[in-house]
């Protein structure tokens, strides 16, 4: 219970702080003396904040760890958050494993989804949408260079109630699950 102390010890050291500077008379009145204002308002309000949030911590130690295991959860999502480069370097691995294989052993459903994602990078519509914690790979109707009617009209682009037939595969933690799941079996004598 030490650490509950340290809230007055933060109220006190910011009083000493405010009393030992003080504005000059030429501030006094002007933009300066607002902005300092607003500053020391801002301070106090987030010091207030974080002492507040370690009382609670001490009150409700199971909250306070829920909490802070959810915040690290998506900081870690979010520097581990797959992006074009790492999508590439596990797709041309994948297409290197199912080459070793003979055609005839290849699993057709591997095969296929290979060669939808291969046919969507050579016309240049596959898309990849980062949300921070995740990224989400699509394929979109038309060529990012294509500059026919149909293709700069907002009305015949990918709308978001049919967004979701367009997603490819998801990448979370360094990885792109669908991917990794279709080639989980790519050989046929798997067993």
């Amino acid at each position: 219970m030490q650490f509950l102390r340290v809230g007055g010890r933060i109220t006190a050291l910011r009083q000493r702080l405010t009393d030992r500077i003080q504005m000059p008379e030429r501030f006094k009145g002007t933009f300066v003396e607002k902005w300092v204002l607003y500053w020391n308002g801002l301070v106090r309000d987030y010091t207030e904040v974080a002492v507040g949030v370690v009382r609670e911590s001490y009150t409700k130690p199971k909250k306070a760890l829920l909490y802070g295991s959810g915040v690290l959860f998506i900081y870690q999502a979010s520097l581990k958050n797959p992006d074009e480069e790492a999508f590439m370097t596990l797709l041309r691995s994948a297409t290197n494993r199912m080459i070793t294989v003979p055609v005839e052993l290849q699993n057709p459903v591997s095969v296929d989804y290979l060669l939808t994602l291969e046919r969507a990078i050579n016309q240049r519509k596959l898309r990849l949408l980062s949300l921070g914690i995740c990224t989400i790979l699509w394929v979109d109707l038309y060529d990012e260079d294509d500059c026919t009617y149909p293709a700069i009209c907002e009305y015949t682009k990918v709308g978001v109630f049919n967004f979701h037939e367009r997603i490819i595969d998801v990448g979370f933690w360094n990885q792109y699950w669908r991917l990794n799941s279709k080639m989980r079996n790519y050989d046929v004598n798997y067993l």
